[in-house]
């Protein structure tokens, strides 16, 4: 059981890791109008930018999907075994989240992804009640849904007209955008994040809402899916699943060169991205599940697995941080990626060191305290 748990901590250490040097980008510099692929197609930056393709971009909040959904199902075994019902805790758990995540998205970092979680998952919840079996096929069939509609037909325009199979650039609005970024006008600089908020990030009508329901939902039930079957622990026990994880990788890691091969092509980044990310991420997971079985690894991973027991916590204050770094210094749009990578880094840092801390005194991250306050009511 403390192996088990410790590969869960590990995981969400891990990715944490992997969500802040992914997020650190979108934060230092203007992806929504500038194609981050013609931006850092120079030196090192390429080189950079092509590591973060492979190994970074879209194989880390898969994962957090994944444990959203495995931590769900075990809070409802919990209250099974207590003769709870669930539905309330489930609904003011879910509510408390996408309250936390709105004010994250609006006055910090725009590409907040908690209350698309919650607002997902409160539509996904009956499916934790249902057979097990019922709620896997569900996930299979809105993932083929959403591989048919929203990727196969970038392919299928790509290939038929491939001049167009490129991110459309306004290098203009992208110098507005960087003015008020390093204007340390508080008030310009939250107004444009809100903007940008509602524009990318918050689902506005019911195309985004579907979306975003066959892209992460089929996720979060393949970690309920894992919980109720016992796949973490057959993963820790079966020397197989090594094979399984190399596979994943080298799979994912070759659907995912597309985009490097097809350079900056719409399309490669779309079979790449979400595909490839995927089998990326599933590849992460095994193998470090598999690796938390040696005493060696708990013990070199340790402060990263105390990251992970508050990694709501961590997601909230990595991007308060790099608030503070970018604004506060008038960085945006300024810094190659080695220095951008390098202040992830600085920061993951800072807040392992603050971890191991933290976790000499309390039992549970500042923000997993109120959050379980508001879900159980005590």
């Amino acid at each position: 059981m403390r192996q088990r748990i410790y590969s869960l901590d590990a995981l969400r250490g891990f990715s944490l890791f992997g969500i802040i040097l992914m997020n650190i980008v979108g934060f230092t510099h203007d992806t929504f109008h500038l194609d981050p692929f013609i931006m850092f197609q120079h030196g090192w930056n390429r080189v950079l930018y092509s590591i973060d393709v492979l190994f970074i971009k879209q194989s880390f909040y898969p994962i957090f999907a994944f444990l959203f959904g495995y931590g769900l199902t075990m809070m409802k075994e919990s209250a099974d075994r207590r003769g709870d019902d669930f539905r309330p805790i489930i609904i003011r758990r879910l509510l408390a989240l996408f309250v936390f995540g709105m004010l994250h998205g609006m006055f910090i970092f725009s590409g907040d992804i908690l209350q698309t979680y919650a607002l997902v998952m409160l539509f996904g919840a009956p499916l934790l009640f249902v057979d097990k079996v019922f709620s896997v096929m569900t996930s299979i069939i809105l993932l083929c849904y959403y591989v048919m509609n929203h990727i196969v037909p970038f392919v299928i325009n790509g290939l038929q007209l491939p001049r167009y199979d490129y991110i459309v650039t306004d290098v203009q609005r992208a110098e507005q955008v960087m003015h008020i970024f390093n204007s340390r006008d508080g008030s310009e600089i939250i107004a444009l994040n809100m903007h940008h908020f509602f524009q990318f990030f918050f689902v506005t009508d019911l195309e985004g809402l579907f979306f975003r329901l066959t892209s992460l939902l089929p996720l979060m039930l393949m970690g309920s899916y894992a919980r109720r079957s016992g796949w973490f622990e057959a993963i820790a026990q079966q020397s197989r699943y090594n094979r399984a994880a190399f596979l994943l990788l080298v799979t994912g890691l070759a659907l995912k060169s597309l985009p490097l091969i097809f350079y900056a092509r719409y399309s490669a980044d779309a079979v790449g991205g979400y595909i490839g990310g995927v089998l990326v991420a599933a590849g992460y997971m095994l193998l470090i599940i598999r690796l938390s079985e040696h005493a060696s690894f708990r013990n070199l991973t340790q402060p990263v697995s105390l990251l992970g027991r508050m990694s709501f916590t961590t997601y909230i204050l990595q991007s308060v941080l790099m608030f503070m770094i970018t604004y506060g210094f008038s960085l945006y749009g300024k810094l190659n990626l080695a220095a951008t990578y390098a202040i992830a880094v600085l920061i993951y840092g800072l807040l392992v060191l603050t971890a191991l801390i933290y976790f000499k005194r309390f039992e549970q991250g500042p923000l997993e305290y109120v959050w379980r306050k508001i879900t159980y009511l005590k």
